[in-house]
């Protein structure tokens, strides 16, 4: 009799092993997956700072800076940044602060302007970087779905 209670209990304590690993197995599949998350609706922001560059694949000047992104630029480097108004209506005088070193941004031409030549409704402004170090630009969208644009400017020597 002691056997078989033995063999009875050696039997359940099995099984409710058995069932705990599949349950776990089944959670950690469960909570593991990884799926892209859902982006629909920030597609259209992710087009609009491409949207206010130039449609010229041979020049720098017009090539898009995109938001999120890393830039590698040297002292003294000057370029265009454009953003469109409905989203970014302030000026980026006050959306830089330096992260490192003693490398600062500003804008060389005044603050922004009407760029032609691309889609409706883009501002853009002539900034240059001086200093080494990085700077961090973060200008805050005034549209609560749209995503901030922020752009972190790693500034080297001449």
């Amino acid at each position: 009799m002691a056997d078989r209670r033995k063999r009875v209990l050696g039997i359940v304590g099995v099984v409710i092993v058995g069932v705990f690993v599949a349950g776990a197995h089944f959670f950690w599949q469960k909570t593991s997956r990884s799926e892209p998350p859902n982006t629909a609706g920030l597609d259209r922001y992710a087009a609009a700072i491409p949207a206010c560059y130039h449609q010229n694949p041979g020049s720098d000047a017009n090539k898009p800076i995109p938001n999120n992104s890393i830039q590698y630029v040297k002292e003294t480097s000057r370029m265009f940044i454009n953003v469109p108004k409905d989203l970014y209506p302030q000026d980026l005088k006050d959306a830089w602060t330096t992260v490192s070193g003693n490398a600062v941004a500003g804008a060389a031409g005044g603050g922004f302007g009407e760029v032609e030549g691309t889609a409706p409704g883009c501002w853009s402004s002539y900034v240059d970087f001086e200093g080494t170090g990085e700077v961090d630009l973060r200008v805050k969208s005034i549209v609560e779905s749209a995503p901030d644009y922020f752009v972190r400017f790693i500034v080297s020597p001449v």
